[in-house]
C-alpha cells in the first residue's frame, strides 16, 4: 500500500477497517468534530481530576482527547485517505 502522508501508517493501525470513500466534505466536519470532543474530553479530564471524581474516568477522557486531537492534526495536515478512514461511512 502507498503511504500519502507521515499519519498513514498510524491512521493503519488505529483505523483497522478498510479503505473507506474519500470526499471533499469529510474534512471540514472531521475537524469539526474532533475539536468539539477533544475540548470535551479536556474539560470533562480537568474538571474530573479537580473535583476528585475517579483516576479511571480522568485517564479514559484524556484517551479520548489524545485521539481526537490526533484526528484534528490529520484532518489539518493528513491525506484525504486518512481524512476518510478516521471519519468513516457516510
Amino acid at each position: 500500500m502507498e503511504q500519502h502522508c507521515p499519519y498513514c501508517k498510524t491512521v493503519n493501525a488505529i483505523c483497522f477497517w478498510g479503505p473507506r470513500r474519500e470526499a471533499t466534505w469529510k474534512r471540514p466536519v472531521l475537524l469539526v468534530l474532533t475539536m468539539a470532543i477533544a475540548s470535551g474530553c479536556g474539560f470533562l479530564a480537568w474538571y474530573s481530576r479537580t473535583s476528585g471524581n475517579s483516576v479511571v474516568f480522568t485517564l479514559l477522557a484524556s484517551a479520548i482527547a489524545s485521539l481526537a486531537l490526533l484526528s484534528t492534526v490529520v484532518a489539518v495536515h493528513g491525506c484525504a485517505a486518512c481524512v476518510a478512514r478516521l471519519l468513516g461511512e457516510a
